[in-house]
């Protein structure tokens, strides 16, 4: 809502903001409609009372462009909505008819809501047919085929957002792959890789799409089976910029497919060490930022491991940003990492404080680390020693990496209650550049002590997160983001 008119409207069953919009006689400017329903025993009713207070404000909303669409499912309505909305499927039809006039220029369209209602699904497939000629945006819950050559349905679309649901249409529509820009898939069922065979052409080329997101199941590893997509077309992405594969397993055809652009400006992964390898193969030579979450098992060699993490962060493939975060099943040295463009380092792997010290030491580009399984083994150093006296400015050299975020989780062996560790005075005395600190199992109330006792040397921390179990609340003096 702006001072000179009102832009954007959320309609609800209670129709309050319908009954403000009609008073103000502000139609004409109103560019995006929010409409919710709970999904209950009066769906329909609440559908057709919004549809006509709508009507009774205006015939025609000329102006709305953007439609979002959401029908609430909570466990109480999903029972009553399995047995009423499927008794109600013919009442509902009409409406796709009704919105479509009331809404003539809609060309981003919301739906939400039909994962868990098959009417749903097949109503929202519907409404969105009823748009597929002036469409350039649709984020939906369900899926639409996209094909080569394109048919006559959504060919303005260059956005296209898709949930796989429990109902989930695997051909309700078709998408022209000529047009798409952005293209997210969320949910990716197993079910999919039973229909990839059945597409006929050998190549299906993206000459425009700037982003691919594909995102899979947590617990799934889908595309286990890498023979059975060995028919499966070639995917030319020339012009890619962007790519998330999240969750993806130990496999994924469409990158496996993909034939991908030289250069690229982010690539985020998050999977297993099979689809990682993909990646270091798929003819990247050079890109901006990447980011990869390495899901380690057992069954890796953690040799083979270490050199494609060499390979993917080469400082000739990678030319700015790195972001590499690894669980614990993975041991490895400062010295693996030390040559690689790594500007953002988590690693789960157990250590001590003189562990610590060296990865930091060693990895000059770090701007952000976090050490989630640190162990309590500061009472085989003097870590501390001169640096804390009161010529500390002559004895503290700082560390070369310019780290402005920080954390240090400490393992189960540690209790909260008992004094700061050496070592994070030992960083903080060093890291003139930190602007976050983040601790678990470390005394806040102490350690607040030290950020204040020696302030000149880290003036821009402005954050500090700790674990406050076991402590009482505390101010720590001009830190505003404590």
């Amino acid at each position: 809502m702006k001072n000179r008119g009102i832009e954007k409207v959320s309609i609800d069953t209670l129709m309050t903001n319908a009954h403000l919009l009609k008073s103000t006689k502000m139609f004409d400017q109103v560019k995006t409609v929010h409409i919710t329903i709970q999904a209950n025993y009066y769906s329909v009713t609440s559908l057709h009372l919004i549809c006509s207070e709508m009507e009774k404000c205006l015939k025609q909303w000329p102006n709305v462009i953007e439609l979002n669409l959401c029908f609430g499912f909570n466990y109480f309505s999903r029972l009553r909505a399995d047995r009423n909305i499927n008794r109600y499927q013919a009442s509902m039809q009409p409406y796709v008819k009704t919105i479509g006039e009331l809404l003539p220029r809609v060309s981003k369209l919301v739906l939400q809501g039909a994962t868990q209602c098959e009417v749903l699904d097949e109503w929202f497939g519907d409404l969105a047919l009823h748009y597929s000629n002036q469409l350039r945006y649709l984020d939906r819950d369900y899926c639409i085929v996209i094909d080569t050559p394109p048919l006559q349905t959504f060919n303005m679309l260059t956005n296209l957002n898709v949930t796989f649901g429990e109902f989930a249409n695997y051909s309700t529509a078709c998408a022209a792959a000529s047009q798409l820009q952005h293209l997210r898939i969320y949910n990716i069922p197993c079910s999919v890789d039973e229909s990839l065979p059945a597409v006929k052409t050998t190549t299906i080329v993206f000459p425009e799409l700037r982003y691919l997101l594909l995102e899979y199941p947590r617990a799934s590893n889908v595309f286990a089976n890498i023979k059975a997509h060995a028919s499966l077309p070639k995917l030319k992405l020339p012009c890619l910029e962007t790519l998330h594969i999240l969750f993806g397993g130990n496999y994924c055809p469409v990158l496996a497919c993909a034939v991908l652009p030289t250069s690229m400006k982010s690539i985020n992964i998050i999977g297993q060490y099979g689809i990682l390898s993909v990646l270091d193969k798929c003819g990247v030579q050079r890109v901006e930022k990447l980011m990869m979450t390495a899901l380690l098992n057992p069954t890796n060699n953690a040799s083979d491991t270490k050199n494609l993490i060499k390979s993917l962060y080469d400082c000739n493939r990678v030319t700015r940003y790195g972001c590499l975060r690894l669980d614990k099943t993975l041991t490895l040295k400062p010295e693996d990492l030390e040559t690689l463009t790594i500007t953002h380092l988590q690693i789960g792997m157990e250590m001590d404080s003189v562990m610590v010290i060296a990865f930091i030491t060693k990895l000059s580009r770090l701007v952000d680390i976090k050490f989630t399984n640190v162990s309590m083994e500061d009472s085989v150093l003097n870590l501390a020693g001169p640096a804390i006296n009161g010529d500390i400015g002559k004895t503290v050299v700082p560390f070369a990496a310019p780290i402005n975020s920080l954390s240090v989780n400490y393992n189960n062996n540690r209790d909260s209650t008992q004094p700061v560790p050496e070592l994070i005075t030992y960083l903080l005395l060093r890291l003139p550049m930190l602007r976050y600190l983040t601790a678990n199992k470390v005394s806040a109330e102490d350690i607040t002590k030290h950020v204040e006792q020696f302030e000149p040397h880290f003036p821009h921390l402005s954050h500090i997160s700790f674990d406050l179990e076991e402590c009482p609340p505390f101010i720590v003096k001009g830190r505003k983001g404590v």
